[in-house]
C-alpha cells in the first residue's frame, strides 16, 4: 500500500493557518502542508487480517472495543503539521515527509530530531505537544524539526537500483535543510538508535550544523574500547551492553543478512509485525509504553509498509566501509570545535561509558537520569526536551550560533 495515499494537502486554505505551520520566508522550495487521513477501506483490510489470523482464546482483557479510536488517533497525529518536500539526490526524486513546529522568531534557531527504528515520527509526538503549551509561533525559539527517513512512514523509500545507507540519508536531509533557508542558518541535530548515525555524519560533513546532541553511541566498531578503569556504574553498563549483544540482537542479524526473507514474513500479517515490534517496545523501555501507543506504532507501520523499507540501516552492523557513518569509525569522529552532548538513559539496550563516547567526540554536554529507555522521547518527554533546551543554551553561551 503506497504511504503517499495517506497524506493530503491541505486544503482548504485556511488550514495553512494551522498555529506552527508558517515556514520560513527565506525557504527556497514549496512545502506542502499536509494532514494524515486514513481510508476506510484500509482499516477495513487491517482489521480483516487480524480476524483471519489464528489468535489466542477471547477474553475479558481483548475484547474490549474502542469504536473512536481511529479518529482520536489521526486527530492526535495531525495536532502538529505535517509537510512533504520533494528532494532530487543522485538520480532519484525522493518524497520526504517532516514534523514541524515553525517559529515566526527570526533567531529562531533549527533543531532537527532524527527517529530509529522501530521509531518514526510517532515518538516526538508528545515532546512537540509539550512545546506547542510551551510556547506559541511567535515565541518559539526554535524550528523543531522531525523529517521521516527515506522508507520510514510517509517518506518514499530508497531506490531499488543500488545500494543505500544512513550517509544517503543525511545527504538528503542536507538538501531539506538547504530548501527549508536553512544554508546560511547553524542548526543543531539530534539523534538516538539509527538516527544517531545520521545524525553523527550531518555533524561531521555539514558546516550548517553546528552542534549535536545523542542518546545512543554504539556500533560494533566500539567492541576493541578500553574497558580498564571504569566506575563500577559503567562497568554495570557495559554488563547491560553484553548481555543484549548475546540475547537481544537476533532480529538485527536478520535485517542486516536476510533483509528479503524477514521483510516478507512480516508483510504477510499485522499479527506476524506485531509480535516482531511490539516486544522490543515492551523490553525496550523503562516503563512498557500503553498498548494504544504500541498498536498506533504498528499500525501506522503496517499501513505504510514501512518494515520492508526500513531496514537497510542494518546492512552497515556487517559493513567495513568507511562511507558507512559509525561511531566508532575516527573517520566520522565529531570535529572538537563542535558541541556535543550526550543524554544517558539507564534502561537503554546498548549503554556506554562516557569515556567510550569521548572517544567519538569531545563531550561538553552530559547529563544522567534515572529514568527511560531505549524511546526516550517518547518515553519521557519532558526530561528529553529539557535536555535539548539546555544543550541548546549551552551551544548558544558557547556562540556556536
Amino acid at each position: 500500500m503506497a504511504a503517499s495515499q495517506f497524506l493530503h494537502a491541505a486544503y482548504p486554505e485556511a488550514l495553512s493557518d494551522k498555529p506552527f505551520s508558517q515556514v520560513p520566508n527565506n525557504a527556497r522550495v514549496k512545502q506542502q502542508l499536509c494532514e494524515v487521513r486514513v481510508p476506510p477501506h484500509a482499516i477495513a483490510e487491517l482489521k480483516r487480517l487480524i480476524q483471519t489470523a489464528r489468535l489466542g482464546p477471547e477474553t475479558f482483557e481483548n475484547s474490549q472495543p474502542e469504536p473512536n479510536a481511529k479518529a482520536r488517533v489521526q486527530d492526535h497525529i495531525n495536532s502538529v503539521p505535517h509537510f512533504n518536500s520533494e528532494v532530487d539526490y543522485e538520480g532519484h526524486k525522493y518524497t520526504i515527509h517532516y514534523l514541524a513546529l515553525f517559529s515566526k522568531r527570526s533567531d529562531a534557531v533549527p533543531l532537527v530530531s532524527i527517529h530509529g527504528w522501530p521509531g518514526c515520527f510517532l515518538e516526538f509526538l508528545p515532546l512537540m505537544n509539550l512545546l506547542q503549551k510551551k510556547y506559541t509561533p511567535d515565541t518559539l525559539p526554535y524550528h523543531f524539526i522531525v523529517p521521516s527517513m527515506p522508507g520510514y512512514t510517509f517518506s518514499s523509500g530508497p531506490p531499488i537500483d543500488r545500494d543505500f545507507s544512513t550517509l544517503d540519508v543525511s545527504r538528503i536531509f542536507q538538501i531539506l535543510l538547504r530548501q527549508l533557508g536553512f544554508n546560511d542558518t547553524q542548526y543543531v541535530v539530534a539523534g538516538g538508535d539509527v538516527g544517531s548515525r545520521v545524525a553523527r555524519a550531518l555533524a561531521v560533513e555539514d558546516q550548517a550544523c553546528s552542534a549535536i546532541h545523542l542518546n545512543f553511541c554504539f556500533d560494533l566498531n566500539m567492541h576493541g574500547f578500553p574497558r580498564d578503569n571504569l566506575a563500577a556504574e559503567e562497568t554495570r553498563r557495559l554488563e547491560t551492553l553484553d548481555e543484549f549483544m548475546r540475547t537481544g540482537v537476533g532480529y538485527g542479524q536478520m535485517h542486516a543478512t536476510r533483509p528479503s526473507t524477514i521483510s516478507f514474513v512480516l508483510s504477510s500479517n499485522p499479527v506476524a509485525l506485531l509480535a516482531w515490534i511490539g516486544e522490543k517496545f515492551a523490553t525496550w523501555t523503562d516503563r512498557t509504553p500503553p498498548l494504544d501507543t504500541i498498536l498506533t506504532f504498528i499500525t501506522v507501520y503496517w499501513l505504510t509498509d514501512t518494515l520492508p523499507r526500513s531496514i537497510y540501516p542494518y546492512r552497515a552492523d556487517f559493513a567495513s566501509s568507511d562511507e558507512v557513518p559509525s561511531h566508532g569509525n575516527p573517520r566520522w569522529r565529531i570535529p572538537d570545535g563542535k558541541p556535543f552532548g550526550f543524554s544517558s538513559f539507564p534502561k537503554e539496550i546498548l549503554p556506554v561509558p562516557r569515556a567510550w563516547v569521548d572517544r567519538t567526540g569531545r563531550v561538553t554536554f552530559w547529563r544522567e537520569h534515572e529514568a527511560g529507555g531505549h524511546f526516550a522521547a517518547l518515553e519521557v518527554p519532558e526530561v528529553v526536551l529539557g535536555d535539548l533546551e539546555e544543550f541548546v543554551g549551552h551551544v548558544k553561551a558557547e556562540r556556536q550560533i
